[in-house]
């Protein structure tokens, strides 16, 4: 039986919607594993935007069964820790926090839950102690994963269920419902998803989009703002849309978690970036193209590739080579490479898809993060 009861999960928000998702999920998913959880975050106004429900205004408040904590320089008065305390990627507890888990009894386990990555360290370093240099304290590191040998990805029991049940009835209501499916629309337009940090060449590809097949690309607002109100010629307000050539181009709302959800598994093609999409966009089961966080000197190329290489597996070569082509390009300095063929990788979308639904088995088998992390926590206090 599990020795973990509770958790405190601390979130300092670098990436935006990613770091926020990623821990707002990881909460959820203790608490429906039938633990306490505090979600510490220094930005609650960006966890505003996933769960329109937060209150800005309060330090501590309930959402979605766990409690959400203000962290703060006041956040350390009287801290008690929870069984389990992650430090999600990498941030930093202040000494008080620190003091008060060294002085803890029994002890508690300390960890530092790592980005998503897979390149081949993360799996050498998965689950490795750190002491710390002053306090009696051993954090250890702990990587999601794609494969054994390492965390797991986030994904609810009862997800698999909820895809299935998501019908043509169910997924027509749902983009009525976000103002996604315009009447003038032919129903056999490809649709796509574009979610993209603001340096994306977004504009090179919605060019390319007018003259390839029909689609209906679907932007969530905010994201590209300025362009897409530039395309559209008018405020990149949702229900805004415009038809140019081949492309009609749709904002939709800016949508709570699950309800992102059910546009992933509605699209054709989803463009996702960060961490949190990432995984989501795994188990839509449909063909997705990522946009890594950029880091300073093209540090998230390494971990592109890495991707690439994992995520392939098993897709024939002249799909993988396209996708690939298309990812590095999508990741790059677009001045530094020309555009890859649209038409060609739309005309791949069935083969790619099958490759996908294979894909995403293979990542759940390797195990969930939530149940994961809780047994390990377990080994270690």
């Amino acid at each position: 039986m599990s020795t973990i009861r509770s958790a405190d999960i601390f979130c300092k928000v670098i990436d935006n919607f990613g770091d926020a998702g990623v821990c707002w999920r990881l909460a959820r998913a203790l608490t429906r594993n039938h633990l306490s959880v505090r979600l510490w975050i220094d930005d609650l106004a960006c966890l505003r935007r996933l769960r329109p429900a937060i209150d800005t205004a309060r330090r501590a408040q309930p959402l979605d069964g766990f409690t959400v904590m203000l962290w703060d320089e006041a956040a350390s008065e009287a801290y008690a820790p929870a069984d389990m305390v992650i430090e999600a990627f990498a941030c930093r507890m202040p000494e008080p926090m620190l003091e008060a888990l060294a002085r803890a009894e029994p002890c508690r386990a300390w960890i530092n839950l790592e980005y998503l990555s897979a390149e081949p360290w993360a799996k050498g370093s998965h689950a490795l102690p750190s002491p710390h240099p002053r306090l009696p304290l051993t954090q250890h590191f702990y990587f999601p994963g794609f494969e054994p040998g390492l965390g797991g990805l986030i994904r609810e029991p009862d997800l698999g269920s909820a895809r299935a049940a998501f019908d043509a009835q169910a997924r027509a209501g749902f983009l009525a419902r976000i103002g996604a499916h315009p009447t003038d629309s032919p129903l056999d337009d490809l649709l796509v998803s574009m979610f993209c940090y603001p340096h994306a060449p977004l504009d090179s590809l919605l060019s390319a989009m007018q003259s390839g097949p029909r689609v209906t690309c679907l932007v969530p607002e905010g994201v590209a703002g300025d362009l897409i109100a530039r395309r559209l010629n008018r405020p990149a307000i949702p229900g805004a849309r415009s038809t140019r050539g081949n492309l009609t181009l749709v904002v939709v709302p800016f949508l709570e978690p699950d309800d992102y959800d059910r546009l992933l598994w509605s699209c054709d093609l989803n463009f996702v970036r960060g961490e949190d999409s990432l995984v989501r966009a795994h188990w839509a089961e449909r063909p997705f193209i990522w946009q890594l966080y950029p880091q300073a000197e093209g540090a998230q190329q390494p971990k592109l590739e890495a991707f690439l290489d994992t995520s392939h597996a098993g897709m024939a070569t002249g799909l993988a080579a396209r996708v690939r082509s298309f990812a590095q390009w999508w990741n790059a300095d677009s001045a530094a490479m020309e555009l890859p063929d649209w038409s060609a990788l739309c005309a791949n979308l069935p083969e790619w898809e099958s490759h996908a639904c294979r894909w995403a088995a293979s990542v759940a088998s390797a195990g969930e993060l939530s149940q994961s992390v809780i047994e390990f926590a377990s080994k270690i206090r």
